[in-house]
């Protein structure tokens, strides 16, 4: 109903409900609501709905988001204003003729709901351009939203998207957060499929490798439609069609070029002469027409001469389907002013997919006025294009042309000279940017050597760079790899360790320190090595792959005691604790921790004493000393304020608050909850503001009033759900299916603790899937059924003992307190 008018809550409602097919009834038994209540809303005589109800209401009703959202608009009284749809096509291609029997062609696939058509055909012959110009005229079809990617899959010199990587991209592109993004990528395939569902998106990927590099990023609803390209068949794709380009027929061909050299007077022949020559391929027909464009006093005869000419000088270079691009090529290049030229040489030496004004300028060795003189000329003669926000890139025929010239022409040592630029340009300007978009690091990063004067940026705008420029940095520290320049490896890899971790972007993470430990053993750098070890535990850590992450640590640990690495070795020690209870190190967690903190104490390491104290404090908590664990929360907050370290003073207040309700000071818990809300909020820290909320939820429950402590939870569910958070989803089932049991409705609670169990079982954690067999326990008491109640209680029992673990976060599930359970019943 979008656009059709501003309509009062009550008939908006009222519309969708019947649309649903339900009575009033029926929609208030399936959302948890009172009938009386829904039928207030749609009379008018209320509507000051919760938003958690809302959630619920357009959950059950299978509400789009906009719906949703006009949903929630009209019950504030508001005009609805409709969210951005990203619109990732790039501009129509310039000059774009003839292929209208292809055009005809695909577009009778999608009408024929052929939701997945692959676009083949030889380097050159147009694909991008073709699929461009198609999504441009489907757009009107897909309001919701058109997106585009390059998966890179036919670079000599880029490595092709992973299908993590690419479904990364394509799910930032839908608006989730890097940091809220799963880390399975099955698990992120499925979020990507649900929050596609039911809208009306257009998919293009281009250069696909092969049918496994996009088979996750298809969605499963036919409503969506995906075009693909690849010089390669993709016959594997399921619900597909395939259009095999061929090289333009002539009249096109020359039509193309007469439009792109913007002449009126050529000769007939000349012209048949020329497109034959440049092959009939779109890419060096382009190429040419800007040629001739760009001499004046040229005649079409003169093209045609020097095009012979070059492409009988590249005959023993090239196979007879890239002659003409290579022809075309060598004559633009050979006409441009030697700055220029060596310019395009370098372009074609970039690791990464493009460049922007700043890492170009570091490239040539010259200031940004003459770097962008030479692209903007590079771009005019169609040997470079520009992308989004002053990005500019190669096809991939064009930056494997420049890297020939730039072998043959630049000496081993300028090659390397601009590289090096380069790569001391990123590392330069992403020490520069995590200063302001993560300045409490400062200590954990590394201090190259780099002179640079700073980007003029605030801290949103750093993030920005290095969100953009992460694809960069990891072809970098490849490129750097495979010249055994280990330095920038290694400096590389702990620049950007945050911004990866902070953004999810755990592939990546993993690939530059992998690199960096493979360049420290080349080395026998042993500090080198022991950082690499320790952020590569931590990575394991997150991917909860705990025995990996406990080697990598305690490799770590081992290595910075013998360099003398301290900060090293406090992050070793508190990274290992977190192993313990998973079997990952022998050594008790309080030893670790103990150890931990006196070493950032004597070293005087902020940053180190704030993760002791903090982790310390959390386990405190679960063995329920909860006057240390304030302490150890207040000492944590303070020095987290002191850095500027905005997620540690969330936690530190989330922590001091369930410590402070199982005081007993349940209006101080409360007031702390609200703060780590409210401050999360404010600083974008999606996973503080879940837990802000969840622990509201447990207070207010805890405090007699388990109704209001369902709207928390119901509100944890509807953002977990949203953003695929797997884990929050357990935490938003289990809080309320131990309120649905306080209220004595044993049965809602059954349904909970089962999607808590389903969760649990599924990511393999064995101390979650104990809280879930008790609240299991606690749901069939309710329900008078004491047998099925004790054997759930035994199954948690028995996890908790074979973890050898007396508590867990939540004190309802200990081996003390179902001990009691099970003696009561």
């Amino acid at each position: 109903m979008t656009g059709a008018g501003p309509s009062t809550f009550g008939e908006l409602l009222r519309a969708w409900r019947e649309r649903a097919l339900l009575t009033q009834e029926e929609l208030a038994q399936r959302s948890g609501l009172d009938p009386r209540t829904l039928r207030r809303w749609e009379t008018g005589e209320s509507v000051r709905p919760r938003g958690s109800s809302l959630r619920l209401v357009a959950e059950v009703l299978g509400l789009t988001d906009d719906e949703s959202l006009e949903l929630a608009t009209a019950a504030r009284g508001a005009t609805v204003t409709v969210p951005d749809r990203p619109q990732q096509l790039p501009p129509a291609p310039s000059h774009f003729v003839g292929r209208l029997e292809e055009l005809a062609a695909l577009q009778a696939g999608v009408t024929e709901g052929r939701s997945v058509i692959a676009v083949e055909g030889m380097a050159g012959v147009g694909k991008t351009a073709f699929v461009v110009q198609a999504g441009l005229l489907l757009a009107p079809e897909f309001p919701d939203g058109q997106i585009f990617i390059d998966l890179h899959g036919f670079s000599d010199r880029m490595h092709p998207l992973e299908p993590d990587q690419a479904l990364a991209r394509t799910m930032r592109a839908l608006g989730v957060p890097g940091d809220q993004l799963p880390v399975d990528v099955e698990e992120c395939a499925g979020l990507f499929r649900s929050l596609v569902a039911d809208r009306r998106l257009l998919f293009v990927y281009d250069n696909v490798a092969g049918a496994g590099q996009v088979a996750p990023l298809l969605p499963a609803t036919p409503t969506c439609q995906v075009l693909t390209t690849s010089r390669h068949t993709l016959a594997s794709l399921d619900r597909g069609a395939t259009i095999r380009l061929g090289t333009l027929p002539r009249l096109e061909a020359i039509d193309l070029f007469t439009r792109a050299s913007e002449s009126t007077d050529l000769s007939s022949g000349q012209l048949t002469d020329l497109v034959e020559l440049c092959g009939r391929l779109p890419l060096a027909l382009r190429i040419a027409a800007a040629r001739l464009r760009s001499r004046p006093s040229w005649q079409l005869a003169d093209l045609v001469l020097r095009l012979q000419e070059q492409r009988a000088a590249v005959l023993d270079r090239l196979d007879d389907e890239t002659l003409g691009v290579s022809a075309a090529l060598d004559l633009s290049y050979a006409a441009l002013d030697e700055p220029t030229r060596r310019a395009y040489r370098l372009v074609g030496l970039i690791p990464g997919p493009d460049v922007d004004l700043g890492a170009a300028a570091a490239l040539f060795g010259t200031d940004d006025a003459a770097a962008r003189s030479a692209l903007e000329t590079l771009q005019d003669l169609h040997l470079l294009d520009e992308g989004p926000a002053g990005r500019y890139s190669l096809h991939d025929l064009t930056r494997a042309h420049a890297a020939r010239h730039a072998q043959a022409t630049e000496t081993a040592q300028d090659r390397l000279a601009a590289l090096i630029r380069l790569l001391d340009h990123y590392c330069a300007w992403a020490s520069a940017a995590m200063d302001l978009a993560h300045p409490y690091t400062r200590s954990r990063r590394p201090d190259p050597p780099y002179v640079v004067d700073p980007p003029d940026w605030t801290a949103d705008q750093a993030n920005g760079w290095l969100d953009t420029e992460l694809p960069n940095v990891v072809a970098g520290a490849r490129a750097a790899r495979e010249l055994e320049l280990h330095r920038y490896v290694g400096d590389l890899a702990g620049l950007v360790h945050r911004q990866l971790i902070m953004r999810n972007r755990l592939g990546e993470a993993d690939v530059l320190h992998r690199l960096a430990l493979e360049s420290a053993d080349d080395l026998g750098d042993q500090a080198a090595a022991a950082r690499a070890h320790g952020d590569i535990g931590r990575i394991r850590r997150r991917q909860n792959n705990y025995p990996a992450a406990a080697h990598h640590l305690a490799q770590a640990l081992s290595l910075a005691a013998a360099e003398g690495l301290t900060l090293v070795e406090v992050e070793a020690h508190i990274g290992l604790a977190a192993t313990v209870q998973y079997g990952g190190s022998p050594v008790d967690a309080d030893e670790h921790l103990t150890r931990a903190l006196r070493l950032a104490e004597d070293a005087g390491d902020d940053l180190g004493q704030i993760e002791a104290h903090s982790t310390i404090a959390h386990a405190r908590l679960s063995k329920g000393a909860y006057r240390t664990a304030v302490s150890h929360f207040d000492q944590a907050l303070a020095l987290a304020r002191r850095v500027g370290y905005p997620a540690r003073k969330v936690d530190a207040l989330i922590g001091r608050g369930r410590a402070e309700a199982e005081l007993g000071r349940t209006a101080a818990a409360v007031e702390g909850f609200r703060r780590a809300v409210a401050l999360s909020r404010e600083e974008g820290l999606p996973i503080g503001e879940l837990a802000g909320m969840y622990n509201l939820g447990n207070a207010r429950r805890r405090s007699g009033d388990p109704s209001s402590a369902l709207d928390s939870y119901r509100e944890v569910l509807a953002v977990a759900v949203r953003t695929g958070n797997r884990n929050w989803q357990y935490e938003a089932h289990q809080g309320m299916g131990r309120a649905y049991v306080d209220l004595g409705d044993g049965r809602s609670a059954l349904e909970h603790h089962r999607q808590a169990q389903l969760l649990a079982e599924r990511r393999r954690l064995r101390l979650d899937l104990a809280r879930a067999e008790d609240g299991l326990g606690a749901a069939f008491a309710v329900l008078g059924d004491p047998a099925r109640a004790k054997q759930h209680w035994q199954a948690a029992l028995t996890l908790l003992a074979e973890l050898g673990v007396e508590h867990t976060d939540d004190p309802e599930t200990s081996r003390e307190a179902i001990t009691q359970k099970l003696a009561a019943n």
